[in-house]
């Protein structure tokens, strides 16, 4: 049986990518879809875990527990658009993995709590079965083996790290937690030129992205739909849903439209790797803020006429600034549109829509929540409007 066999669409890694009209045509396979399936029930949970806390406190328990279950994502994505394999071997990687994370989803009600220790070594699972696929692939491309030794050592030392974490007791293990992920981070975040000597598959992985940020997006009307119909409807409440609805679809045109944050994107040379690192990193805060918004929008509903109790407003506005600064960066992640002045005076005016939309927390404990809502979707509606109609920038490199 012949177990391993490496394809990879994009040309010899050791010459980067090929020109764009040169690449064949990839996308995500039924075991990625599958594997997103479980980033599903990740979502939803902590969506529910933000919802019974929606409070400061509850943000930043939402936003560390969030990191890992992100870049568990991001770590299976980023192997795959460059290892594409599609034997047996590859598929049970792929399915411990999937059992890793939903290992994960189980615990992370409790995950800075009670089943703290059952997270951690979740994770860690997840993230030595990273490592060994790396081991298993790099074999059969010598080009990347400079990339992998990073990654391997890197993302290994990070594992172990949260595994020892499960000995160490809290408030500590959350510590060990920290250091463990600023050392996964700095893996490929130190790499540099290495990243362009073995690059991402130009399509593929924006597809993935952009799968991922859909899948975000649909909690978010998901969440709306629900609540609408949780109670009683009335005519406040109606409105409320129908005003959650059109800041899904502002953040939906947004992202695939206006900031095209799912566009080909061709991995060249080492000056386009900040730029790459930029539109990868500001997807972080884009689904937390997602995700953040559809909460808010959801305790709105109930009470339409009511400000949001607490810091909820503040909660609210500063997620909805948070989504529009990161469709900016994405947007400005684009080698093209920073050499185009329309562009730059387009996201001065992005910037602007944003400080208004997170300055408006100050004003919110004293607004009807319906109110609230609807200056936060005219906001983001006008962001959508701002975004610069500019030349395509498919396939771009720097």
């Amino acid at each position: 049986m012949r177990w391993f066999t490496f394809r990879n669409d994009s040309g010899p890694p050791s010459a980067g990518a090929a020109p764009a009209g040169e690449v064949k045509e990839r996308h995500a396979t039924w075991v990625e879809l599958f594997f997103d399936l479980v980033f599903v029930a990740a979502v939803s949970r902590l969506a529910t875990n933000l919802d019974h806390d929606y409070t400061p406190s509850g943000l930043l328990r939402f936003a560390a527990v969030f990191f890992p279950v992100w870049w568990a994502w991001i770590g299976h994505t980023f192997y795959l658009t460059r290892f594409d394999t599609g034997d047996i071997r590859h598929r049970l990687l792929t399915i411990l993995q999937i059992a890793g994370v939903g290992a994960m989803v189980v615990t992370i009600s409790g995950a800075l709590g009670p089943t703290s220790a059952a997270f951690a070594l979740s994770y860690a699972a997840v993230r030595f079965l990273l490592v060994v696929s790396y081991l298993v692939s790099v074999r059969r491309l010598p080009a990347a083996r400079p990339l992998v030794a990073r990654f391997v050592t890197g993302f290994g030392a990070a594992a172990a790290l949260w595994a020892v974490s499960a000995l160490v007791p809290p408030p500590w293990r959350f510590a060990v937690w920290g250091l463990a992920m600023v050392v996964d981070v700095l893996a490929p975040l130190t790499a540099g030129d290495l990243h362009a000597a073995v690059p991402p598959h130009p399509m593929h992985l924006p597809e993935r992205f952009g799968l991922f940020t859909i899948i975000v997006i649909g909690e978010q009307v998901v969440a709306v739909m629900a609540s609408v119909g949780a109670g009683a409807a009335t005519p406040a409440s109606v409105l409320a849903g129908a005003v959650g609805f059109a800041m899904a679809s502002a953040y939906w045109w947004g992202y695939f439209e206006g900031a095209r944050g799912a566009r080909t994107l061709v991995l060249r040379s080492g000056r386009m790797v900040m730029l790459y690192h930029q539109w990868l990193y500001a997807h972080l805060p884009l689904v937390m803020g997602i995700v953040s918004t559809a909460v808010g929008i959801r305790l709105v509903v109930p009470a339409p006429n009511a400000p949001l109790p607490g810091a909820g407003a503040l909660i609210l506005c500063l997620s909805v600034a948070a989504t529009m600064l990161s469709l900016a960066a994405i947007s400005f992640s684009s080698c093209r549109a920073r050499r185009l002045p329309r562009v730059r005076r387009n996201l001065a005016m992005q910037l602007a829509a944003a400080a208004l939309a997170g300055g408006l927390g100050l004003l919110g404990p004293r607004l009807p929540g319906l109110v609230l809502l609807a200056v936060l979707a005219a906001l983001c509606i006008a962001q959508v409007l701002i975004f610069p109609r500019r030349p395509g920038d498919e396939g771009e490199s720097c």
